[in-house]
Formats: structure tokens, C-alpha cells, sequence
């Protein structure tokens, strides 16, 4: 299992209750984590708590689709995607905390060695971009 943090400073006047209340909208993190989605359909669960879904995205090499739980809690979000890709299996686990003036998120990859290094690589170069997306919407609730 291959391991990685992502942490963000929160924005000067953003107050973590607002940060969590974001994480805890699933439309909206669907959105943030999926920037070029095609579409997302609700699977199972409860929105206002733990929720399954569906998910189409659009990654270099074509469509994806994959499942995709989110599970709120006081602090944050625990996403948790399982993908099967044609290469083999491939499933991401993130907690996601607000605290300390932070935004951090934890993430386990679990995969063959490919998909994992490849998995790993974009959650470094694409989430703080996703951070500073999830700000920008939460400063507008």
C-alpha cells in the first residue's frame, strides 16, 4: 500500500465550519474531485451521512467509471474509490480533516505496483488544486 498527505492552509477569513460543510456536500465534492466528470449517479446510503455513487469521468486515456463512497464526520470526509481498471484493481482511501488552520488530506493507494505509483503521482499534482477549488467553494455558501 503506497501512502500520501496532501495539506492546504485554510484561506485568510475561511472558517473551518464552513471548509467541513463543503466536504460534507457530496454534489460538491464529487465536483472537486472530478473536475472533468461526465456524470455521477447516486448507488446507495444516506447524502447527509455515508453515500455510494457511481462515477463517469473523463481521465487522458478516455472515460472511467468507478464507485465512489463518501462518509462525513465531524472533522471531514473519508472518500474511498474502487476502480477497475483495465490494468488491474485499484483502490484509493482518503481522510480528509480540518483542523489547526489546515486542510489535510491522507490518501492510501492500494493497486499493482503501476497503477499505485501512477494513482500516487496525480494525487500529488492534482489535489492541491482540488483544496484550493473546495475553498473557493465554500467561501460562496
Amino acid at each position: 500500500m503506497s501512502t500520501t498527505s496532501v495539506s492546504t492552509s485554510l484561506p485568510t477569513g475561511l472558517s473551518s465550519r464552513l471548509v467541513v460543510a463543503a466536504l460534507h456536500n457530496h454534489d460538491l465534492m464529487i465536483r472537486t474531485l472530478c473536475p472533468a466528470l461526465v456524470s455521477y449517479n447516486f448507488e446507495s446510503g444516506n447524502p447527509n451521512t455515508q453515500a455510494t455513487y457511481t462515477v463517469t469521468d473523463r481521465k487522458p486515456n478516455g472515460l472511467t467509471t468507478y464507485k465512489l463512497t463518501l462518509t462525513n464526520n465531524p472533522t471531514g470526509v473519508d472518500s474511498l474509490v474502487n476502480a477497475n481498471p483495465p490494468v488491474g484493481i485499484l483502490t484509493i482511501a482518503g481522510k480528509w480533516r480540518v483542523g489547526g488552520g489546515k486542510l489535510v488530506e491522507d490518501v492510501m493507494i492500494d493497486g499493482n505496483f503501476m497503477m499505485k505509483k501512477m494513482a500516487k503521482g496525480n494525487v500529488e499534482k492534482t489535489h492541491p488544486g482540488h483544496h484550493a477549488m473546495l475553498f473557493q467553494l465554500a467561501a460562496r455558501a
